[in-house]
């Protein structure tokens, strides 16, 4: 894609990382569920420490490895420029073990409201591929964990791409043990709310591209870990969800 001349996003997470991090350091992970079912890392300062170091650098292997590629690639955190402006949550509701719904302080966790999206242009138009980490800063200048959904689905909405490739382990949305070839926006959002099936991150990523989709994306959940996975997924082998 890179090399025909389009403009591409990469957008990354890699929470396993910041989790392996954290026990190196002696720092137990602390993983909240919402009322709707999405699971998430509770971020208090020693795991923001340990998240902003643990995502930047494998912001910095992945540019690395794209330059060796060929690819003139610039890797950013959301502080860079004010590329991610985001809201610190003051508080958020979880689900605890006995199945309770509870208001905890929402710790270093934070809602973007705005895109530098002049800074995204101006280096696509120089043919650089932006690698973003997901990592906001909130108006005072305090960094926040974002996720890298959150950071995907605020930069496809500002951007308006032709099509969003969410790179998975698995080939797409799989029901029954097969996969799901085609949803629309609302047929998403009902298995996100519905499925027993779904759960863990695909719970996070199905309602994401559910949300993209409604904006006339297409969004294309596939297999990363398959030869020429890009490619693949735009001939159609993942699940693919448009209006």
């Amino acid at each position: 894609m890179y090399k025909r001349g389009e403009k591409i996003v990469f957008v990354h997470g890699g929470g396993f990382y910041v989790t392996e991090l954290m026990q190196k350091l002696g720092i137990q992970p602390v993983f909240v569920k919402s009322p709707s079912g999405v699971v998430s890392r509770y971020t208090d300062w020693n795991t923001l420490w340990c998240y902003v170091m643990g995502m930047m650098w494998l912001n910095k292997q992945i540019v690395s490895k794209l330059t060796e590629l060929g690819v003139d690639a610039v890797g950013l955190s959301g502080a860079d420029g004010k590329l991610l402006l985001a809201k610190r949550k003051e508080k958020i509701i979880i689900v605890d073990e006995r199945g309770r719904q509870r208001l905890i302080d929402g710790g270093y966790t934070g809602k973007i409201v705005d895109v530098n999206t002049k800074l995204i242009t101006t280096l696509l138009d120089m043919n650089m591929v932006p690698v973003v980490a997901p990592i906001a800063i909130d108006s005072s200048g305090v960094l926040l964990n974002v996720d890298s959904d959150q950071v995907t689905t605020a930069i496809a909405t500002k951007l308006k791409p032709d099509t969003v490739i969410i790179l998975l382990d698995v080939d797409g949305l799989l029901l029954n043990g097969k996969v799901v070839e085609k949803l629309t926006p609302e047929e998403a959002e009902k298995i996100f709310k519905e499925s027993p099936e779904v759960t863990g991150g695909m719970k996070r990523k199905l309602y994401m591209a559910a949300q993209i989709a409604k904006e006339g994306i297409r969004v294309i959940i596939a297999n990363g870990l398959k030869e020429n996975p890009i490619d693949n997924a735009l001939q159609g082998q993942g699940t693919v969800i448009t209006k």
